[in-house]
């Protein structure tokens, strides 16, 4: 993150984070649903609406119909969504789901072209947000990847002061026409978790001890069964994030569904830090929807509250 956006982040953020004590009111808006447990869905729905860059017309129409019906069936509360063309088609996907309201939407551009890439990162949440915002991947010392990430700071029920920081990303793809090419994809990979991490800690600095738990979830484009030559997943459990496929057998957790050159496998993923151990699920849906199933983990709701002294 560049320095003035960092400090432009945390001045919203401080603004909304005191604005409550002098406004009790905005703590009886903020109380959820009385629900037992705290639904997350992340979906690569690819290139939604559409199917393809630049579907247009009925073919749009049709993929936003059955999408929309299969998250109103999923029902989450937060929603972390890629391949977005946009604000508004992800405001009119969230739009079937009560409360579920967009929050951020990127708006990344091509290194190469500056051209508007229809392909971005998107969150959203039924409960109440503190500040939202996007941030493309800084220049590194040997790479600069693409894209960037999104990321919500999500006001907590009850003590209005607690935060849940979640992440949206989309890494570097596996595109390749050359070996060389593959290496430079894992190395752009893990910049991009470097990057990552380092903003993590950078806000919950800024946020003192009022962040009571981390999310990253999103298309990693890569898995741990070695079939990639990055260290993402490894990077991620050696930060103290925990990798919610766990001992999840490969068979059950292959997320992309494969094309006629490869085979399905797992590049969808949630990491939680603070919130104990959340077990990822595939969530069954409609081949019309996407290439990538939807992940989903559920968070009991003890979980997110204040730890007792």
């Amino acid at each position: 993150m560049t320095t003035h956006s960092f400090r432009l982040f945390v001045a919203l953020l401080l603004h909304a984070l005191l604005a409550p004590l002098f406004s009790p009111a905005v703590a009886e808006e903020a109380e959820p649903a009385d629900t037992q447990e705290v639904s997350l869905v992340t979906w690569n729905i690819e290139w939604f609406p559409g199917r393809y860059r630049f579907a247009r017309g009925e073919r749009v129409e049709d993929h936003m119909a059955v999408v929309q019906d299969e998250l109103r069936e999923m029902n989450p509360d937060i929603f972390l969504a890629q391949e977005m063309r946009g604000w508004q088609v992800f405001a009119d996907l969230c739009a079937v789901v009560p409360d579920l309201q967009p929050v951020i939407v990127s708006g990344f551009r091509s290194r190469s072209t500056g051209e508007y890439w229809p392909q971005q990162i998107a969150i959203a949440s039924k409960w109440p947000v503190y500040a939202a915002w996007a941030e493309p991947w800084q220049e590194g010392e040997e790479f600069t990847p693409g894209r960037g990430f999104s990321v919500a700071a999500i006001q907590l029920p009850g003590d209005t002061l607690r935060v849940l920081l979640v992440y949206s990303v989309h890494l570097k793809s596996n595109l390749a026409e050359s070996e060389f090419q593959a290496r430079r994809n894992y190395e752009l990979r893990n910049e991009s978790i470097r990057q990552l991490l380092e903003h993590i800690d950078e806000m919950e600095s800024a946020f003192w001890d009022r962040v009571e738990g981390v999310i990253v979830g999103g298309d990693f484009n890569t898995n741990h069964d070695g079939q990639f030559g990055d260290d993402a997943i490894e990077m991620m459990v050696d930060a103290g994030f925990h990798h919610t496929w766990g001992d999840t057998p490969r068979e059950e957790r292959l997320t992309w569904r494969g094309s006629d050159l490869y085979e399905p496998t797992t590049l969808d993923h949630f990491f939680t830090r603070g919130l104990g151990e959340p077990q990822a699920e595939m969530v069954e849906v409609s081949d019309e929807t996407s290439d990538h199933w939807p992940v989903r983990i559920t968070i009991p709701r003890d979980q997110l509250e204040p730890a007792k002294e």
